[in-house]
């Protein structure tokens, strides 16, 4: 693994962090629609973090061990993102293939959604997510098994025959990234108390995520310069690690 001296390319920024809601309620957030952006009942704690450049070190983090992994030209399959049935297609079956390929342990993958982002200052309902936050809980992991899973899936899980892993998988779509790269945490500089349930709420389900409480001490990364081929896996839960 790479240490801090060998990683010299480290900025300062304000991250946003998880503070209570004022009214004392638990907190929420109702995400957003194809029209209409999301909206939480708490506040942001904004801080300023040093943020590490991973770009040359790739090799140096694990999804086991760090809870992300960078992967240079993983992709070099080119087609519209614009079309969504291109996506459906044509990406999504290839990022499931590639998955299964690149997870040793992995019997099967199942691609349950998919987002499009586009940095924006103004309030859109795909812009850039500036809170610091984990997509699943154990509560919203287990509750997309049971969404998405085939009946055979979901009672291998429950019986303890089988675990699974919720992965997102990050990748430029047109042009290597210039501004508004991704920042994102080590798994291993994280406490348990940094983190606060949210009950996430869709239109058609309610899930449930964590926010992030700011804490020094916390390790996060960049990776810069990404490029369409590059992909970034981003490893959101893994059950092998639940009591």
């Amino acid at each position: 693994m790479a240490n801090e001296t060998e990683l010299e390319n480290t900025i300062c920024r304000t991250l946003c962090f998880y503070a209570p809601p004022a009214d004392g309620a638990g907190p929420e957030y109702i995400a957003e629609t194809r029209t209409v952006p999301g909206k939480r009942n708490y506040p942001h704690q904004k801080a300023v973090v040093p943020i590490t450049d991973i770009r040359g070190h790739e090799d140096s983090f694990t999804l086991d061990q760090h809870s992300f992994a960078a992967l240079p030209g993983a992709c070099s399959l080119a087609i519209d993102f614009r079309n969504a049935g291109d996506i459906v297609r044509e990406y999504l079956p290839w990022l499931e293939n590639f998955l299964v390929k690149f997870l040793p342990d992995a019997a099967h993958v199942t691609v349950f959604d998919y987002s499009l982002r586009k940095a924006s200052e103004v309030k859109t309902s795909h812009r850039q997510v500036n809170k610091i936050h984990i997509d699943q809980s154990p509560v919203g992991a287990f509750g997309r098994v049971h969404r998405h899973l085939s009946h055979e899936y979901r009672t291998a899980i429950e019986n303890g025959e089988a675990d699974f892993r919720i992965i997102n998988v990050w990748k430029p779509l047109f042009n290597p990234i210039s501004d508004h790269p991704l920042a994102f945490a080590e798994f291993g500089s994280l406490r348990v108390d940094d983190l606060v349930p949210v009950r996430q709420v869709y239109e058609e389900y309610v899930g449930e995520t964590y926010a992030v409480r700011y804490r020094e001490g916390q390790t996060f990364r960049y990776w810069s310069g990404m490029t369409p081929s590059d992909i970034l896996l981003l490893q959101c839960f893994d059950s092998r690690e639940q009591p």
